[in-house]
């Protein structure tokens, strides 16, 4: 059978998972992932820019070839934080259809915690309390929940992308822009921990946490990422060091992307604070996220892939 192409359209990048079946270990198939920053510049309505357009224009060409050249032929693009903000939403749905072939699927702050929490459970051995964290570009998700499901869970309007242009316009940055970014982060995790029902274990999914494993491991290797475990003293770390260097020499670091390296700092910083926020002295990262709990929902959620789509975005809930 051919794959199925499961796109996540985010705030910083744009991610393919060619789903080709289900092992032991979950969904399985080659993963790519296209840092855009289609949030980058965008307007304070949400509006998301001409350049950022452009570049996700030029990633989802590439993505469509690739599909079409393992003959796709079923899939779901789903559009998160900066998608769900921006009034010109359509102009993403447009590309999408032109290129994938595919209708956009915008999903909520709160769906978007439940795919990731779904994902990320699969890389949980025990049926314990666990909260998921996904820091992305334009929002932050934590969920809350054990083996039967998320029990509560929330979305914030921070992220690695929004907090950089909100906060941190020195570079490096000012110890200033640090303190105020952490002090704000600080106030909505802790409101948030309390609100989906306190403090757990802590699995990191998404960008930000798989870049901090791979800095601490040297390369980017999926299989020794998946599984890594990051102390709270090391993440403090990797804060002070890479808040103290010049985004040129941050994208020097191994392990991390070049295109992550100005907003790397944001994300590192809600990821600190969210590990003081539960109390834990470590966070295990999980290469499982929502992409892997999109095909959890694989019958409400993927369709056929045709050459005429709605050329506007549509919003998604769990059933």
């Amino acid at each position: 059978m051919p794959p199925v192409a499961v796109v996540d359209i985010g705030s910083n990048s744009v991610r393919l998972f060619l789903w080709e079946g289900t092992n032991g270990d979950g969904p399985s198939g080659p993963r790519l992932t296209t840092v855009t920053g289609l949030r980058r510049g965008a307007a304070p309505d949400g509006r998301i820019a001409r350049d950022a357009l452009s570049r996700l224009n030029a990633c989802v060409a590439r993505y469509g070839e690739m599909m079409r050249a393992r003959g796709v032929l079923q899939g779901v693009a789903l559009g998160t934080s900066a998608i769900r903000d921006a009034p010109n939403s359509a102009a993403v749905a447009r590309i999408i259809g032109v290129h994938l072939g595919l209708p956009l699927t915008i999903v909520s702050g709160t769906v978007e915690a439940r795919l990731a929490y779904a994902g990320a459970r699969l890389a949980v051995d025990d049926a314990g309390p666990a909260i998921v964290l996904d820091v992305g570009g334009g929002s932050t998700e934590l969920v809350r929940g054990d083996a039967n499901g998320p029990t509560g869970a929330v979305s914030l309007q921070i992220g690695a992308v929004r907090s950089t242009e909100a906060y941190l316009h020195a570079d490096p940055p000012h110890p200033d822009e640090l303190a105020r970014l952490r002090e704000d982060v600080d106030v909505a995790l802790a409101d948030a921990v309390a609100g989906i029902g306190g403090p757990a274990p802590l699995v990191g999914v998404a960008g930000t946490a798989s870049t901090l494993a791979a800095i601490d491991l040297g390369i980017y290797d999926p299989r020794r990422v998946h599984g890594h475990v990051l102390t709270r003293t090391r993440v403090e770390e990797m804060l002070s060091w890479m808040s103290g260097l010049p985004i040129a020499e941050r994208a020097l670091i191994p392990g991390l992307e070049p295109a992550r390296a100005p907003v790397i700092v944001a994300g590192t910083t809600i990821l600190a604070v969210a590990l003081a926020a539960v109390g834990a002295d470590a966070m295990r990262v999980s290469e499982r996220d929502l992409l892997d709990g999109a095909v959890l929902y694989a019958d409400s959620l993927i369709g056929p892939i045709g050459a005429l789509v709605p050329q506007v975005a549509t919003r998604w809930d769990l059933p």
